[in-house]
C-alpha cells in the first residue's frame, strides 16, 4: 500500500506542478493582451484616419479576451488550493465569449460596410438566447445552497 501511496501523491503534485505552469503562462498572456489594449486605447485617442468606431472595435474585443483569460486564471487557482471546481466560473467564460462575439457582430459586420445583415441578425438572435440559457444558469447556481466541500481524510496531501 506504501507505493500506492506515493505514487498517488507523485501524481498529484505533477497535476499541480502543470496547474502552477498553466496559471502562470495564462497570467503573462492577459499581460501581454493587456498591453496591446493600451496600445488600442492610445491609437483610439490619437487617431485621425481611421474611425473610432474601428479603435473601439479591437479595445473591446482585447479586453473582452483579457477578462475571459483572468476567469480561466481564477479558475486554476481554485484547482491548485483544492476546491471543488465550481461551473460558474467556465459560464462567466462563456457569456464574457458570446458578448464579445456579439460586440464584433454590431460594430464590425453591422457597421457602415455590413455585407450580409441578415445572417448577423440571425446569429445575434441565437447568442442573445445563449446569453439568457448562461445568465438563467448562474442565477440558478448562485441560488442553491453552497456544496460542502469534498476533500477528506482520503486526500492523499492531508
Amino acid at each position: 500500500m506504501p507505493f500506492v501511496r506515493r505514487a498517488v501523491l507523485g501524481l498529484v503534485w505533477a497535476e499541480r506542478i502543470v496547474f502552477v505552469t498553466i496559471g502562470i503562462m495564462l497570467f503573462a498572456a492577459a499581460i501581454l493582451f493587456l498591453k496591446q489594449s493600451v496600445v488600442v486605447l492610445y491609437g483610439m485617442l490619437v487617431a485621425t484616419s481611421e474611425s473610432p468606431s474601428t479603435f473601439g472595435s479591437q479595445f473591446l474585443d482585447v479586453i473582452l479576451l483579457v477578462l475571459m483569460i483572468v476567469e480561466l486564471a481564477y479558475t486554476v487557482i481554485l484547482s491548485l488550493r483544492g476546491a471543488v471546481l465550481m461551473a460558474e466560473p467556465f459560464l462567466i467564460v462563456g457569456l464574457i465569449a458570446v458578448i464579445r462575439r456579439m460586440l464584433v457582430i454590431t460594430v464590425g459586420e453591422m457597421g457602415p460596410h455590413g455585407t450580409n445583415v441578415t445572417q448577423s441578425i440571425g446569429e445575434l438572435g441565437i447568442l442573445t438566447g445563449i446569453v439568457v440559457v448562461f445568465v438563467g444558469s448562474i442565477a440558478l447556481l448562485r441560488a442553491r445552497p453552497p456544496v460542502a466541500d469534498t476533500l477528506g481524510a482520503d486526500d492523499p496531501l492531508a
